[in-house]
């Protein structure tokens, strides 16, 4: 099925110039089937999510992942409009880390790795061409952090 060959389209990372728009191969299988347009704006939500909660459902049987040396990502659900993903962080040592800066600080820590990993979490021509968001719920030994990663954090 063409679909697994897409699996885990999330996590990988595409090259791409900045001035140049290089759709990726599921913007491609998309546009085929007529669920997102030439300039990938979607056309036919209802089907897209169709076709991600198949993807969603292929890339849990992979999980947990570690995606780094501090993250497990032990959720994944795609949609539409948005990425969720839950996981725990594992970093050793983080919960003195957290005691010493403090919850925002290390947020806003968080929040900056994350915007330095736009590229994997908004892979796609039809993330980036349509309001999409990415919902982060990590755990840490003491704490909870919900974060969201939209298309302008990434200056997109």
């Amino acid at each position: 099925m063409h679909l697994k060959k897409i699996g885990l389209f999330l996590i990988a990372t595409i090259g791409s110039t900045l001035s140049q728009v290089h759709a990726s191969e599921f913007d491609d299988y998309l546009q085929s089937k007529n669920i997102i347009d030439q300039n990938f704006k979607i056309q036919q939500p209802e089907a897209l999510n169709e076709v991600l909660t198949v993807l969603s459902a292929e890339d849990s049987k992979t999980l947990p992942i570690e995606i780094d040396h501090n993250t497990i990502i032990e959720q994944l659900q795609v949609s539409a409009t948005k990425t969720e993903l839950k996981g725990m962080i594992i970093t050793p040592d983080f919960a003195q880390f957290e005691a010493d800066l403090g919850r925002k600080e290390v947020q806003k820590i968080i929040m900056k790795n994350l915007v330095q990993n736009c590229p994997i979490f908004f892979e796609h021509e039809y993330q980036k061409k349509n309001p999409y968001l990415v919902e982060f719920d990590l755990s840490s030994e003491k704490n909870h952090y919900k974060l969201e990663l939209k298309q302008k954090d990434c200056g997109l």
